[in-house]
């Protein structure tokens, strides 16, 4: 019995001290949420990409293909500019901007790299978020 009564105090303590580390005023939880402070996502044009749950960082290309910029990607991917070709598509989500790339795969050429990006819906408004690049070889 006196073991249990021990056993029952012990816990009690460690649950208070447990909530009274978590506690914090009113005002400072204010601040952590209000929109004059910007955080890192709002300021990226994109929020989410192929790989990125898994730590891979956005590749230097992407950019650019997303922008139709052929040179420039062409440059970062070590190829000519004229022996590539830039396919983009926006979607609900990959699946649907996928499905509508699918006709426009050139036939009987080389894919060079295939991506997708989600723009960040706070700083560019859009229904269709998702972009998948595909890049092929001319």
């Amino acid at each position: 019995m006196k073991k249990l009564c021990s056993s029952i105090v012990i816990l009690l303590t460690v649950f208070l001290m447990g909530c009274a580390s978590n506690s914090s005023s009113v005002p400072e939880q204010e601040k952590k949420t209000a929109p004059s402070y910007k955080s890192e996502k709002s300021a990226s044009r994109f929020d989410d990409w192929k790989y990125k749950g898994f730590g891979m960082n956005l590749p230097e290309w992407v950019d650019a293909a997303v922008d139709g910029r052929i040179e420039k990607t062409a440059k970062l991917l070590n190829r000519n500019p004229e022996q590539i070709e830039i396919l983009t598509e926006t979607g609900i989500n990959v699946d649907q901007s996928e499905d509508k790339l699918k006709n426009q795969i050139p036939q009987d050429s080389k894919l060079i790299e295939g991506f997708w990006v989600r723009l960040n819906t706070q700083v560019n408004k859009t229904d269709e978020p998702y972009i998948t690049i595909l890049i092929y070889e001319k």
